[in-house]
């Protein structure tokens, strides 16, 4: 009896065993029989399945963070010639482990009031102006779809998020996950420039201003590095400060000086003025003492990163093979070197914004139609768009402008619906901030409102809202911070509903 009853409800340990060792099995099936690999991708799923019915929360972040894993570990598992295209592995977890946690909310009445949130209507207010765009615009259903849809997916995260029983201390291990993998992506980066250059096999990305090589840890993409930190970096710099055990508020020090060091060594400027105007407007209305903290540690980071060592395990023969200069770059004069290249107009950035501004102007309303314009969609769909104004993406997949890409595509209206929401929730969390007295609720929602202006900040120089793998995990931490901050109508509820 004992042995039966093990069997029919293993401990998580047993869970966490199975499904390692299941992947390790798709990853050879992978190279011997696809049948195998999808069969074997099948009984995951299940498994998927039913570790969200035991442990809602761990499974969903997982899922969440498993998004992080698609664009460099995947496709270095798996053979060339399989490939999953734009969803990856994570989004059919996502899928399968939010249809469980829908069904069993709706069955311990967390599902309603977790749509009681203002959120939801706008962005249901979004999709709508979209559609009327697309039928203005006869944008052609299916492209209009995957326009939409690669937009506000995510949302769905945010959504699933706030069914889960979100009290703070759960809260604080999710959103500490998420920092930690965060952490993990930092220090292989930092690893990257003391060691290699190509640690583990994650290639560092070349610069062109004199920075030698850029940070991708395993995430790929020096930009993608950046946003991850940027948005994880405002919660340790509040712990420095609100956190009562000085151990911690040490760690947390020690932590953000890390985080600050590794988006240095990113160069990802975007990042870098996403990251200050963030920080600061934040801290300003919030904590302003907490500036002089983060001053610390960005002068810290920034002396770590003249005297660090570098390349330690590349043989002095190889060092040209990699990049041309070996020792500490000037972070100073290698954006110099960048802005000279905007003031003279010959950034590509800088491109998009003269060349998408008059297909703004021309349709300032509603734009050109979802899918039509600046995205990942016009790119899968080839739009009439680029050859009409005499534009295009010049090899690349968008404009890197997710603000832009709303003006051009949705117009004047959807981008501030779009505005609406972001404004909102960051209001809603600052509001809920100043209110609170516990220190780890406090962290959790000034800091969810902070990476929340980073992150907006941050996608006038790239898509991280559109279709792009850390959306996810953005909105993910979001939606249960959001729980911890219920808007004026959620407090007419029980907070139980959202926190039992």
């Amino acid at each position: 009896m004992t042995t039966s009853m093990r069997l029919a409800d293993p401990r998580p340990v047993h869970v966490i065993a199975m499904s390692l060792a299941l992947m390790v099995a798709m990853g050879v099936s992978a190279w011997i029989a696809r049948p195998i690999f999808l069969s074997l991708g099948a009984l995951g799923l299940a498994l998927t399945a039913y570790a969200a019915h035991r442990w809602p929360r761990a499974t969903f972040v997982v899922a969440a963070l498993a998004v992080l894993a698609d664009p460099v570990l995947v496709p270095t598992v798996l053979p060339s010639t399989m490939t999953f295209g734009p969803i990856g592995i994570s989004e059919p977890m996502i899928g399968v482990s939010s249809l469980v946690i829908a069904v069993d909310a709706l069955r311990r009445d967390r599902f309603w009031p977790a749509l009681r949130d203002p959120v939801v209507p706008l962005v249901a207010l979004f999709i709508a102006v979209a559609a009327v765009s697309g039928f203005v615009n006869a944008t052609p259903p299916v492209v209009a779809a995957l326009g939409i849809v690669m937009t506000v997916d995510a949302f769905a995260v945010y959504i699933v998020a706030r069914m889960l029983p979100n009290d703070s201390r759960s809260v604080a291990r999710a959103v500490g996950a998420v920092v930690g993998v965060a952490a993990a992506a930092a220090l292989v980066g930092i690893a990257q420039v003391a060691l290699h250059p190509d640690l583990l096999g994650f290639a560092s990305f070349a610069g062109r201003f004199g920075e030698g090589g850029r940070i991708t840890s395993f995430l790929g993409n020096p930009n993608m590095v950046a946003a991850v930190i940027g948005f994880v970096l405002p919660f340790p710099v509040l712990a420095t400060r609100r956190l009562s055990n000085r151990m911690h508020r040490r760690a947390a020090f020690a932590l953000a000086t890390m985080f600050c060091l590794a988006l240095l060594l990113t160069f990802s400027r975007g990042a870098w003025v996403a990251v200050g105007l963030g920080m600061v407007m934040g801290l300003l209305l919030l904590d302003p003492r907490a500036l002089l903290t983060l001053a610390a540690a960005v002068v810290l980071a920034w002396g770590i990163s003249i005297i660090m060592p570098r390349n330690l395990l590349v043989a002095e023969a190889e060092l040209p093979l990699y990049f041309p200069q070996t020792g500490a770059p000037s972070i100073i004069d290698s954006t110099l070197d960048r802005l000279d290249q905007v003031y003279e107009r010959r950034d590509l950035r800088m491109r998009f914004i003269r060349e998408g501004l008059p297909i703004a102007a021309d349709h300032p309303v509603l734009g050109v139609g979802p899918g039509r314009y600046g995205g990942a969609a016009a790119a899968i769909i080839p739009s009439p768009v680029y050859a009409e104004y005499g534009t295009g993406l010049y090899g690349f997949r968008t404009v890197h402008n997710f603000w832009l890409h709303m003006l051009g595509e949705i117009g004047g209206l959807g981008t501030a619906v779009f505005l609406t929401i972001v404004v909102g929730l960051v209001l809603r969390l600052f509001h809920a901030a100043r209110r609170e007295q516990d220190p780890v609720r406090y962290v959790l929602v000034a800091g969810g409102a902070m990476a929340l202006i980073v992150i907006s900040v941050n996608n006038m120089t790239e898509m991280i809202f559109e279709g792009n793998f850390p959306a996810f995990v953005i909105w993910l931490v979001l939606g249960m911070v959001s729980a911890l901050a219920p808007s004026a109508g959620l407090r007419r509820y029980p907070a139980a509903a959202l926190e039992e």
